[in-house]
């Protein structure tokens, strides 16, 4: 009897630990975020709209895209498009793209978020030195 007892809590405890360590595969997975601010820039007001979409193409290779818009004096504009590839780690909850990128993954709600740093000539355009990027799977 204590012997069957031991074994089932044996065996939940292995099915408690292997099931958790990584509840997420992130190769062939795609991810949008947005940032909208309407910021002023020497003296001038805009609305910048900028859309961002994460690909992980497979188990290291990933592509990273951003367009938008920036509107002024009721004028908008297209913002300049880029792609980048590179590579990245994963362990199931934290990641790191291109070796010096870091994101993390959220379980609870399904997001990924990256927090990067903005260049030193755009800090007055984004109004700060880092941009938060929250992503969710499309």
């Amino acid at each position: 009897m204590k012997r069957n007892i031991f074994l089932t809590f044996a065996a939940l405890f292995v099915l408690l630990f292997s099931s958790c360590s990584k509840d997420i595969d992130l190769p062939g997975t795609k991810w949008k975020a947005t940032f909208a601010k309407a910021v002023n820039y020497e003296g001038m007001d805009m609305q910048l709209n900028l859309a961002f979409d994460l690909k992980f193409i497979d188990a290291t290779q990933y592509s990273f895209s951003m367009s938008g818009t920036v509107t002024a004096m009721g004028e908008t504009r297209q913002y300049p498009s880029e792609t980048n590839e590179g590579t990245y780690t994963f362990d199931g909850e934290k990641g790191m793209l291109d070796g010096e990128q870091p994101f993390t993954y959220n379980k609870s709600d399904k997001t990924i978020t990256i927090e990067t740093a903005v260049e030193p000539d755009e800090v007055d355009i984004y109004g700060s030195n880092t941009i938060t990027l929250v992503f969710k799977e499309v």
